[in-house]
């Protein structure tokens, strides 16, 4: 109810003159129309609503996402809609293994430094060849021929030795000690004779048998004995038989280094395995080298154990080496050299980073996979509300309600506007309303000059002129409105003269008679004006007034008091209050309270001459009222009924009054008026404003 309720104020006057406005009243086919058309908009807002809660559940991951426009994840992002297919996303979405160690490898290649990473490229590069060729040295050392090639060169060494040992038991069969011609024994021989050569006997023949000579075994004398088996000691070391077995022994030896160097001892293959599962990232690979590598090893120390033995054993099952899969690997460092070295604007590098970048970003979609298809999930309901939405349009709706509205309520509209303009006075000002458009169903008018529809009428009124327009206008769309609801006026007449006024306070007052009207205002001549409006006239009676006070104290407001101010109160209720208030503060007479009693006369004696002064004005109010610059001389006539007795009573009763009001010396005051007294002063004033209100209502 409240909400029918319609309220014009200084906020609103501009809205009512220049801007447009919705017309209130609504006829049965624009309110079907308008009906439908509010139908549309509410389910328009819900359907908003709804899309907006879908397009809030957007993660911030897809609402903002990491990837990059230009690889596939990213316009596969910018182009998400509810037509998304879900294989395309899992398409897309994570790596393998192989992928991933790609996109290490790029983002380790492109973030640092190239020059640096080039550097440990090719030593990565130089460590996997070298590995490369000792595992080429261990497959060919550990190869069954090997046994062969070791065999027939031990077997030559052992023959040589044992034409040795035959030589030198004939030789040295007289010895004293055995072993003579032994290996022990000719590597004590050796010994001697370095030594003897670098500090006995520096720059002279070995073994020095002269007279004055020592041996340099047992450091004595050499008797002729001695030195003729030392003698013989080194003819038996410069034999045939003994150098061929050190030429053979050497052979040997130079046939077991051959194939003892493909050793692969088991630190370095631990390094080899950490090198290529850790630094280059083939696990798998490392894996297949481990037991490639401890097979061959188990092979070639089978091989280096047993080539002695009289028959060859069966060696350990060979087993083929992982080399395609090194070879692959020294291609793709070799790629990365390369890449890296070309320019950093070059294609190669373009090339490098977008294919990081794809990577990369489909590493990202492989983590936000569930989140896409819950997006897709939710696009496909956005993308289906939308397209209700679209059936939501009110165009028709407002071409059809235009054609109505200009055929049931324009012309009522600005005819009625045109009687509110003249019932308030400013026929003159030769305006009217139009209707401007209609939005949604609902027709819109405004106010504009006749002769100059373009031009701002803001600018051409008055402050006045611009305020009885607006309530012009405002009072006409109140005129379309079936319901005779409640009208709230704040201040309508500020900046108004005294013509435009009366106009207005009688328009209130004829509205007042089918509504109820509320007015707010400090203007006490308005006030006055809206009073006299609302009294009995030719033709109609009074229009029942209630007035309220509002006021406040120095911190709260809003206090409300059911009496008018006092200088507009009718005659007739101050009166009464007045009586009321005399029956309530008698007992300070009759108490014998003179003090109290003496500020209630005083109080009374002021009221009573303030309500004199009121009823004066009141008995000429039919030519001039206070307040008021309106001189009426129709009612010229009701002041004949005067007499020169009325006057008189009326300065008697008005000196009596103000005795008590004015400082006199202590011996002529009076004495203080018993409450029959004021009583009768109260009456004598009733009965004086009664009598010539009576006249004066007998006077045409």
């Amino acid at each position: 109810m409240l909400s029918a309720v319609s309220v014009f104020d200084s906020r609103t006057a501009n809205v009512h003159v220049e801007n447009t406005n919705d017309l209130a009243y609504t006829p049965s086919p624009l309110r079907i129309l308008a009906g439908l058309a509010q139908a549309c908009q509410d389910l328009k807002v819900r359907l908003t609503s709804e899309i907006q809660a879908l397009e809030l559940q957007t993660p911030a991951v897809l609402s903002k996402p990491e990837c990059k426009p230009h690889t596939g994840v990213g316009r596969l992002l910018a182009a998400l809609s509810g037509q998304t297919k879900l294989e395309a996303v899992e398409g897309l979405a994570g790596l393998d293994a192989l992928q991933e160690a790609r996109l290490q490898t790029l983002a380790s290649d492109l973030v640092g430094d190239p020059a640096r990473t080039i550097r440990q490229l090719e030593g990565q590069e130089t460590r996997l060849k070298a590995a490369v060729e000792r595992l080429q040295r261990l497959v060919a050392c550990s190869d069954e021929k090997n046994q062969t090639l070791l065999a027939e060169p031990f077997r030559e060494l052992e023959t040589a030795r044992a034409a040795t040992v035959v030589a030198s038991a004939t030789l040295f069969a007289n010895e004293p000690l055995p072993e003579v011609g032994a290996d022990v024994w000719r590597a004590l021989w050796e010994a001697a004779r370095a030594y003897s050569s670098a500090a006995a006997y520096p720059g002279r023949p070995f073994p020095l048998t002269e007279s004055d000579a020592h041996c340099v075994l047992c450091q004595q004398p050499l008797s002729e004995e001695a030195a003729k088996r030392l003698a013989s000691f080194e003819a038996f070391v410069q034999d045939e038989s003994k150098r061929r077995e050190a030429a053979v022994g050497e052979a040997y030896d130079q046939s077991l280094e051959s194939v003892a160097v493909g050793r692969f001892p088991m630190a370095d293959m631990l390094g080899l395995l950490a090198f290529v599962r850790d630094d280059l990232g083939h696990e798998a690979l490392a894996a297949a080298l481990r037991r490639e590598i401890v097979t061959l090893t188990w092979r070639l120390r089978a091989l280096l154990r047993n080539h002695h033995r009289p028959a060859l054993t069966e060696l350990p099952p060979t087993t083929s080496v992982s080399f395609d899969g090194l070879q692959a690997v020294l291609e793709g460092i070799a790629r990365r050299i390369s890449d890296l070295k070309a320019d950093a604007d070059s294609p190669q590098r373009a090339t490098l980073v977008a294919e990081e970048d794809d990577l990369a970003d489909r590493k990202w979609l492989g983590l936000v996979k569930a989140d896409v298809f819950a997006q897709i999930e939710r696009l496909k309901e956005i993308e289906a509300l939308r397209t209700a939405t679209r059936e939501t349009t009110t165009n028709k709706i407002t071409t059809q309600s235009a054609r109505i509205a200009q055929a049931l309520v324009t012309n009522r509209l600005r005819s009625r506007f045109a009687i509110e303009v003249d019932k308030l006075g400013v026929a003159g000002l030769a305006i009217e309303l139009q209707q401007a458009k209609t939005t949604t169903g609902v027709p819109f008018f405004q106010i504009r000059l006749i002769n100059k529809p373009s031009e701002p009428i803001g600018k051409v009124l008055s402050e006045g002129e611009h305020r009885c327009v607006a309530l012009a206008a405002f009072l006409a769309e109140l005129s379309t409105i079936d319901a005779q609801s409640a009208i709230v006026f704040d201040d309508p007449v500020c900046s108004l003269d005294h013509l435009h006024r009366d106009k207005v306070a009688a328009r209130l007052a004829e509205a007042a008679v089918s509504r109820q009207v509320i007015v707010f205002t400090h203007d006490m001549a308005f006030l006055l004006l809206l009073d006299e409006a609302c009294r009995a006239a030719k033709g109609r009676e009074a229009t029942p007034v209630a007035y309220r006070l509002i006021s406040r104290g120095p911190d709260r407001a809003g206090f409300c008091h059911h009496d008018p101010p006092a200088n507009v109160m009718p005659l007739a209720k101050v009166i009464d209050g007045m009586r009321a208030h005399l029956t309530n503060v008698k007992i300070h007479y009759e108490r014998g309270d003179q003090a109290k009693w003496l500020r209630e006369v005083t109080s009374f004696q002021d009221q009573l001459r303030t309500t004199w002064e009121r009823a004066v004005e009141d008995t000429v109010g039919p030519v001039l009222r206070r307040l008021s610059r309106k001189v009426d001389t129709t009612g010229l006539i009701k002041l004949t009924v005067l007499t020169e007795a009325d006057c008189t009573e009326m300065r008697k009763s008005f000196g009596r009054c103000s005795m008590l009001l004015h400082s006199q010396p202590g011996e002529l005051n009076p004495r203080i008026p018993a409450p029959p007294v004021i009583k009768s002063e109260i009456d004598a004033l009733a009965n004086w404003i009664g009598d010539i209100q009576n006249r004066q209502g007998g006077v045409e």
